[in-house]
């Protein structure tokens, strides 16, 4: 034995002699089967992406909406899916809505024999009825209303010859509002058409109207209301009701929710909508 040999380095050895006496099963091949795995997760055709599914989810919502604007037509169905609609500052209620503290008022007696206070009657107070547009406060001028209003104001050029308003007022309620009113060349105490600029959160609610109709502006969406219904503008201090008996078209553009109550059809009230210049 060399002296110089350690133990460790002859267990070693001793090591290699026996394992290259036994078998040893063949080594596998698993760079080859992590090549041929992979291959074959490439051949396979890719997910679709939310591009590719993309018609199919628009078909699936243009569905929903066609079910939901079916659904508002019905008034019991109606009642059963939604409180109210909200359109920019207009709130159209499709159930009769409940007073709040502040729309009620609260008679309180005194209980026989006991000197303690309690409620024995609840009164709504009821806004004061405008019988017309033309009855409206605050007439002013287009001139006055654009300098005041602090927006533009457009007004629209379809149909032809329109012209401008023959009456401007302005309000305010919960914010500037803009009443500009066409009358009838023929009748001039009726009134062809007008046309609401609100810039309020919500100052305007309408009381079940009967006809519900959901469409766009623009682009952007909008609601078709015929009546008759009762119209409530509010301002937290003055309340104002109207009865709308015609057509209403509704919609927003930025800040100003815009009422296009008119006595035409809706096709016709869309296209004078989107001539506003």
């Amino acid at each position: 034995m060399n002296v110089n040999e350690q133990p460790v380095d002859r267990w070693e050895a001793r090591f290699r002699t026996t394992a290259s006496a036994l078998p040893y099963p063949p080594t596998p091949d698993v760079a080859g089967a992590v090549r041929r795995r992979l291959a074959a997760e490439s051949a396979r055709p890719a997910p679709r992406s939310f591009v590719t599914r993309r018609p199919r989810l628009a078909w699936a919502i243009a569905v929903v909406v066609l079910l939901v604007a079916g659904l508002l037509a019905v008034p019991e169905v109606r009642a059963g899916l939604l409180q109210f609609l909200q359109v920019g500052a207009v709130r159209i209620f499709l159930v009769a809505p409940s007073p709040t503290p502040s729309e009620a008022e609260v008679i309180v007696t005194a209980l026989p024999g006991t000197g303690t206070l309690a409620p024995t009657a609840t009164l709504h107070p009821t806004p004061p009825l405008v019988s017309s547009l033309l009855d409206l406060a605050g007439e002013t001028t287009l001139e006055d209303a654009r300098t005041r209003f602090g927006f533009p104001i457009a007004l629209p050029a379809y149909p032809a010859g329109l012209g401008p308003p023959d009456r401007v007022f302005l309000q305010n309620f919960g914010g500037p509002m803009v009443v500009l009113v066409w009358l009838d060349p023929a009748q001039p105490d009726r009134v062809r058409l007008s046309l609401h600029l609100l810039t309020c959160d919500v100052c305007a609610t309408k009381s079940e109207p009967p006809v519900i109709q959901t469409t766009s502006v623009n682009g952007q969406p909008a609601v078709w209301t015929e009546g008759p219904y009762m119209l409530q503008l509010s301002n937290g201090e003055i309340d104002l009701r109207r009865m709308i008996e015609g057509h209403v078209l509704i919609w927003a553009d930025g800040p100003i929710t815009y009422r296009l109550e008119t006595d035409v059809p809706l096709d016709e009230a869309v296209k004078i909508a989107e001539a506003l210049r």
